[in-house]
């Protein structure tokens, strides 16, 4: 057996092993949120200086299936606000880009290679409906910061821009509900079809190991736990 099926092997035995310390409840609830998860679309955050609006999104991410958010940190530092989370981005996988420059094309340039279509939406007049966005392809959704919004880096490297309709006097929604409006759409879209939303088999073994993990409140009991699996494991 290569170290790579050996690995395997023991990620396997040690997500059996921790379920046995889990509630039937908490095992279906994984499974459950397991089957409706996807990386077919994601979320791109751009130097969104607001907290409660940052941690919204990922709410909203969580709540529509969504598993991964990339967090560009040019101007402003990401800060999650637990009032308004609730918990929720433990299950979420989270992207951070936070270096000295580069942010943005670091994060764009990773999407492409992924094969992500960019999509900045924009409240620009000739952008696309939700409805006419192509769904060939993963979609990755580019938001701004709440005044300055997207910056002239990713709209120029964006495949696509879309608009939300607006009808009042206001010019945009709030971010959180930008995205949620975007997600709900989508999601509701791709779902229903064939189209190769759902988490392939390994992403799947790898996210239910990380929330079993994630399912001990306390750390010192978790750590205990696989301490003893390990022992028992080396000992044959």
């Amino acid at each position: 057996m290569n170290s790579a099926d050996q690995s395997n092997t023991d990620q396997s035995a040690l997500t059996e092993y921790l379920r046995t310390f889990l509630t039937a409840e908490r095992q279906a609830k994984i499974e459950a949120v397991l089957a409706q998860r996807t990386r077919y679309v994601t979320v791109v955050l751009e130097d969104v200086y607001l907290t409660q609006n940052a941690s919204a999104v990922l709410r909203n991410c969580d709540s529509f299936g969504v598993q991964d958010v990339h967090i560009v940190e040019n101007q402003a530092g990401f800060k999650i606000n637990r009032d308004v989370t609730r918990g929720c981005n433990k299950w979420l996988t989270l992207h951070r880009y936070a270096e000295q420059q580069g942010n943005t094309a670091a994060c764009l340039q990773r999407l492409k290679q992924q094969g992500y279509r960019l999509v900045a939406t924009t409240p620009h007049t000739e952008a696309l409906y939700l409805p006419e966005l192509p769904l060939d392809r993963p979609l990755a959704l580019l938001f701004g910061g709440e005044q300055a919004g997207l910056s002239t880096a990713a709209l120029t490297q964006a495949d696509l821009q879309l608009r939300i309709p607006m009808y009042g006097f206001s010019e945009s929604f709030n971010l959180s509900v930008s995205v949620a409006l975007c997600l709900q759409s989508l999601c509701d879209r791709i779902r229903p079809s064939q189209l190769p939303w759902p988490l392939t088999t390994a992403e799947k073994s790898q996210l239910r190991l990380a929330w079993y993990r994630k399912s001990f409140p306390a750390s010192d009991r978790l750590d205990k736990l696989e301490k003893r699996f390990w022992q028992q494991r080396a000992a044959g």
